[in-house]
């Protein structure tokens, strides 16, 4: 009695532990990779104790975030690193970067770019989210530090050419990516213009270039087929009457349908400034998006990680799997989920958000495509020259300028005159 009774007990603590390890490993799977040693291996190394003060986030449980994403997690209302012990290391670790002449610690031209377009990201969201005097000595003295180390981050426009790339890399390594994607041989038209392509995101995420390709079914001439065929469509735009008392425009329903099993492509590649306070594309890319539109639309992601692209592994991109998560910075509502939720935050699966903005389910078919009013009569200024005007006009070149007419722009232009280097 007693040995079976043994025996029960047992069996059940087996489970009971088998059960906890099992959570355990989800756990772990949940958690972001840890990266103490980004820029270097040792931990405190004053880049590693930047990045890490500036980039990652920790719950009221004690889990930490952000170690290698690609965006900052900072929020319109975030007061992180604009007041109490936040804020004055912040001040303390650029102050001993500049101090120290922190930027010679580190020579390798591609992590000097990447600590520089990170640093940009911090200050684009420290001058352009005051929406009150409260914080405006606190922002100023962030920012006015963050656009010093910026510049001396700064690489020759020799070195900013020369950086890998990191498509290219991934493509060789990677089968899911279409190694035709880039370039003028393969079945993929980039769409060329004047002025950014991809709005939404060219406006929130301004340090970057956005570039936005098709591939219809049937090779480059049924996508420049199906191209043309929308941009000579005579009357692309309605009146949308859904809104009682205002006049606006809604994409034409008659406008041609697109072809099942279209894939589309946007590509997101970093922005730098080089030693002569130029903005200057790069082809290091941060991410990249597909969208194949069908009965079922479906998406997927490619994120840079840096300590992947620092390994010369697969061009630092990884795969966004099903079930992976992270927390939108791009187009939220600017609640700060580490200051705001009573509960510790977890962020979301990152592909739903795709979905969600595009809203195929609603949205059907070329509705879809976020980015076609873009290239639809009267406001496109592309034609039926499309690959030409890809090619003279391409996006990145089209983001520096919208880049350059932007006030935070101006601000770190206006820092980099007043302050010697």
């Amino acid at each position: 009695m007693i040995t079976r009774y043994a025996r029960t007990v047992a069996t059940i603590v087996s489970i009971l532990g088998a059960v906890s390890f099992m959570a355990a490993i989800a756990g772990q799977q949940n958690q972001p990779p840890t990266v103490p040693g980004l820029y270097h291996p040792d931990p405190q190394h004053l880049w590693n104790r930047l990045h890490r003060q500036l980039h990652v986030r920790t719950t009221v449980d004690g889990r930490e975030f952000g170690q290698d994403e690609v965006d900052p997690l900072l929020w319109d209302d975030t007061r992180h690193l604009l007041s109490g012990p936040s804020h004055a290391r912040a001040l303390r670790l650029l102050d001993e970067f500049l101090n120290t002449d922190g930027e010679r610690l580190i020579t390798d031209p591609l992590k000097r770019a990447v600590l520089q377009h990170d640093l940009w990201a911090v200050f684009d969201w420290a001058v352009a989210t005051r929406f009150d005097d409260r914080d405006a000595r606190e922002r100023d003295a962030l920012s006015t530090r963050l656009g010093r180390v910026i510049r001396r981050l700064a690489l020759t426009r020799y070195q900013v050419d020369h950086l890998p790339n990191s498509y290219a890399e991934a493509a060789r390594s990677d089968p899911s990516l279409p190694a035709d994607l880039v370039g003028s041989l393969g079945n993929w038209l980039p769409v060329g213009g004047l002025a950014p392509i991809a709005r939404h995101h060219a406006s929130g995420l301004s340090r970057s270039a956005f570039s936005v390709h098709w591939c219809v079914p049937g090779g480059t001439g049924a996508t420049a087929a199906y191209l043309k065929q929308l941009w000579e469509f005579p009357a692309p735009f309605v009146l949308d009457a859904s809104v009682e008392g205002e006049l606006r425009a809604a994409l034409n329903p008659a406008l041609p349908s697109v072809p099942n099993g279209t894939r589309l492509a946007l590509i997101r590649t970093m922005l730098l400034i080089d030693q002569t306070g130029a903005i200057v594309p790069t082809n290091l890319v941060e991410s990249i998006q597909f969208h194949v539109i069908g009965r079922v639309h479906t998406f997927s992601e490619h994120k840079m990680q840096r300590v992947r692209l620092f390994a010369g592994q697969a061009g630092g991109l990884r795969a966004v799997g099903p079930v992976d998560r992270s927390f939108i910075t791009f187009s939220s509502k600017g609640e700060d989920p580490f200051e705001h939720e009573r509960h510790s935050p977890s962020g979301e699966v990152t592909l739903s958000g795709c979905d969600n903005c595009h809203n195929s389910r609603f949205r059907p078919g070329v509705e879809s495509v976020l980015s076609l009013r873009a290239i639809l009569k009267p406001e496109s200024l592309v034609d039926t020259r499309h690959p030409r005007w890809a090619k003279w006009y391409p996006q990145s070149s089209a983001a520096v300028t919208a880049k350059g007419s932007r006030a935070e722009w101006g601000l770190l232009r206006g820092i980099w005159q007043s302050v010697p280097r």
